[in-house]
């Protein structure tokens, strides 16, 4: 799936001559109908080079085409595939969310659809907990996958904490040569300190081995009443606070009801990142740091005023983006180019952050807009 280094890529290559052709491939796994497919978009693409470009020869887009012209279209799991290619170079990757069939002729390379593909993704941990017991995930890419703990892991009460003993009212948890004591009094009184103790070794050992680690958010999955004395021992910095799965896991079959979980959680995030997004963009117009306008953001693009630029997955404006900010669509190639595309490579160049959003996550109606920086805002 796209990340930081796809997109750094896409910008290298942008600094290199163009027009640049960009396929995106649906994988179905069914060979003949993808091969179908790839021949039917390369067709299509050298009419489109041939007509708005016609000094460039196909020879030098071959070579990043002509491996997969005769070579698997296939990659493990991947649901996609995106070449990306100029006269002097080109790169591909393999996409893991359903793509759309493509391709495009641009001034510069597109990098739509690497945006696209990294806003709908993103990578966290997930721990499923019992009273008991409890498994790991990692979520990256959008891929999730099962953990394999290591023996010295805290993966149930009784490694934790050793079994239980009773004499006389007095309440014991036996671990080899030692013997930790839970205290006096019922047994309901004991259970709910072992459970407390226990708690806090998980929430040790994942925040130890894995959240300070990889540096991404923790998902929570466990009852109701799990989620809440979990959250209370709990001093994991990356314990999200807002994203939950109130449910109990099977641990038993974590990875039969991972990819289940694993969307659920997803979906919760996206509409998280929905209503931020839309926050952002409220006290943005609010503070008059919002442009919509083609020139408007035309000029702020190239003077590095845009802080985050929102794009409609789907939007699409015909013209080239000069060096002083101008809207240029006297060639063929320039009308039938995507300005869209040139605002996010240059804002992405420039440093600021970029958004390829469906309808219902944009914050806006319009298919683009920008948050400008403070001072600029104040200026405009």
């Amino acid at each position: 799936m796209a990340n930081h280094f796809d997109l750094h890529a896409a910008l290298t290559l942008a600094t290199q001559p163009g027009p640049f052709m960009t396929m995106t491939l649906p994988i179905t796994g069914i060979p003949a109908t993808d091969r179908t497919q790839f021949k039917s978009l390369l067709k299509q693409g050298k009419e489109r080079l041939e007509k708005v470009a016609p000094d460039r020869a196909w020879s030098a887009y071959d070579e990043a085409f002509s491996p997969f012209s005769q070579g698997p279209l296939t990659n493990g799991s991947a649901a996609g595939l995106l070449i990306m290619a100029g006269p002097t170079d080109s790169y591909h990757y393999w996409l893991h969310t359903p793509v759309a069939a493509t391709v495009t002729v641009t001034y510069q390379p597109n990098v739509l659809p690497i945006l696209q593909a990294r806003d709908q993704t993103s990578d966290f941990d997930l721990l499923l907990l019992s009273q008991d017991a409890f498994e790991l995930a990692q979520v990256r890419s959008g891929r999730p996958e099962l953990v394999n703990l290591p023996v010295d892991a805290p993966a149930t009460l009784t490694q934790a904490l050793g079994s239980e003993q009773r004499g006389r009212g007095r309440w014991q948890r036996s671990a080899g040569d030692q013997t930790h004591y839970s205290g006096t009094g019922s047994l309901d009184t004991a259970q709910t300190a072992d459970q407390r103790n226990y708690f806090r070794m998980v929430d040790s050992y994942v925040s130890q081995h894995y959240s300070n680690v990889n540096q991404v958010p923790l998902i929570l999955v466990a009852s109701a009443s799990n989620q809440g004395n979990f959250r209370k021992a709990s001093q994991n910095a990356y314990l999200d606070p807002v994203v939950q799965l109130v449910q109990n896991p099977d641990l038993a079959a974590a990875n039969q009801t991972l990819a289940a979980v694993t969307f659920k959680v997803s979906e919760q995030r996206h509409q998280q990142a929905t209503q931020v997004r839309h926050d952002v963009y409220a006290k943005a117009r609010q503070g008059q740091q919002v442009v919509q306008d083609l020139g408007a953001l035309a000029t702020a693009a190239v003077q590095g005023q845009i802080t985050k630029l929102w794009i409609r997955a789907d939007a699409t404006q015909p013209g080239h983006l000069s060096d002083k900010g101008e809207v240029m669509t006297t060639t063929a190639l320039s009308r039938q180019n995507n300005l869209y595309n040139d605002l996010a490579l240059l804002v992405s160049r420039l440093g600021g952050q970029v958004e390829v959003l469906p309808a219902e996550a944009m914050p806006t109606r319009s298919p683009v807009a920008a948050q400008l920086q403070l001072r600029a805002a104040m200026l405009h």
